[in-house]
């Protein structure tokens, strides 16, 4: 990897707690970090003097990380709730395209089984989806979209597509690299 000319420095916020502003009320007002236009790609040595040591770094990326989630929570519940939905009803609406079971729902939406099948039943209801017992194991009840539902997802989607600071801000590689830094996060979840 090449460092571009284009390079753009970035004042990133430092995201302190009340202990740290108490304990060096003289703290600097943020830190600088390298931003890398388009078609740039990421220094080789990313750990420039600008760049925060590696406890002040994982804070202020955990800070940014919250920020962002924060961002796409509000976006997410303003749809949900141009549908009528609330921001789990529509995550698990998307998530049922994928015809998961319900424990693989309950865990990609860190929500107990019993949640799942009270979200289910309400968007049943609301003929967003129906259920219907499985062919091989009529012990087993399998919930797929109606047409009405699939209409929510896909308008819920096209909301994301245009606002989503995701696909606004990040090209396809950048969206790329994030995907397999935050599965490696998860993974870290899953192993303990």
């Amino acid at each position: 990897m090449s460092r571009s000319s284009t390079e753009v420095r970035r004042r990133v916020p430092p995201a302190l707690s009340v202990a740290d502003s108490q304990a060096d009320p003289g703290k600097e007002a943020g830190v600088l970090l390298p931003v890398l236009t388009d078609g740039d790609s990421a220094p080789d040595d990313l750990m420039t003097n600008d760049t925060p040591p590696p406890p002040q770094l994982g804070r202020v990326a955990g800070e940014a990380l919250l920020r962002v989630a924060q961002r796409l929570t509000a976006l997410l519940a303003d749809l949900a709730a141009q549908q009528s939905l609330t921001p789990l009803q529509a995550r698990l609406l998307r998530a049922l395209r994928d015809r998961p079971s319900q424990g693989e729902l309950a865990r990609q939406l860190a929500c107990d089984p019993s949640r799942i099948s009270v979200l289910t039943g309400e968007l049943e209801e609301s003929g967003l989806v129906r259920r219907t017992p499985s062919r091989s194991d009529r012990r087993v009840r399998l919930t797929r979209l109606t047409e009405a539902g699939e209409r929510a997802v896909s308008a819920i989607g096209a909301g994301l597509a245009e606002r989503s600071p995701l696909d606004l801000r990040l090209s396809p590689e950048e969206l790329t690299v994030l995907v397999r830094l935050l599965d490696k996060l998860e993974a870290d979840d899953r192993e303990h």
